[in-house]
């Protein structure tokens, strides 16, 4: 009896410990709370996605949803509004890619025990906002970028990941943002009250 106890005792301590999840994490997105509108002085918005999103690796972009280019898209859409009469605003995506790369392990017995990182997500946005005004004959363009990095344990489960890569994706969109609106800010009646 205590010869058959045991090995059923520890078949179901292992049972148990494989049914533990980790909750969903959240989807990326971008909404009007958080990032507010800034009235242009043009008459449309263009977006232009002139990325090519590779799908070998390190490249894990189109396996996020929504794309990353998508989510560039949607902020532009969000923040950049048009309220003039005339001029038009071209946003011209050139980058929006996520990566994860594996990271070098340290040899060892004591490197061995311890939950050592194993890969670096990145993500990186690239894009240039060109203004362009017939009245006046004013012109601008700006270059766009950001970029976020973590890193992430060994432990790291399914939904671990994907949360780190969310999180890099919602910084580096709030990057954009910032830079976005502090360079707007250089520029003559671009910006509408």
């Amino acid at each position: 009896m205590r010869i058959t106890a045991l090995p059923i005792l520890c078949l179901a301590l292992l049972l148990s410990a494989c049914t533990a999840t980790s909750t969903p994490p959240p989807k990326v997105t971008v909404s009007s709370e958080a990032f507010s509108s800034v009235p242009l002085n043009a008459r449309r918005l263009e977006i232009i996605e002139n990325w090519q999103m590779p799908i070998e690796a390190p490249y894990i972009g189109h396996l996020q949803h929504p794309l990353p280019s998508s989510l560039v898209a949607e902020w532009a859409s969000t923040v950049l509004t048009p309220a003039g009469g005339s001029g038009e605003l071209i946003l011209d995506i050139s980058r929006a890619s996520v990566t994860k790369v594996k990271l070098p392990k340290e040899a060892g017995l004591a490197n061995a025990l311890t939950d050592q990182q194993d890969s670096k997500i990145r993500v990186e946005f690239e894009a240039q906002l060109m203004w362009l005004q017939p009245v006046g004959g004013a012109q601008a363009m700006i270059k766009l970028s950001s970029s976020h990095s973590v890193t992430i344990p060994e432990s790291s489960s399914a939904n671990d990941v994907q949360r780190a890569v969310n999180e890099c994706l919602q910084v580096a969109i709030a990057g954009l943002d910032s830079q976005a609106r502090a360079e707007l800010a250089k520029l003559d009646n671009i910006v509408l009250p």
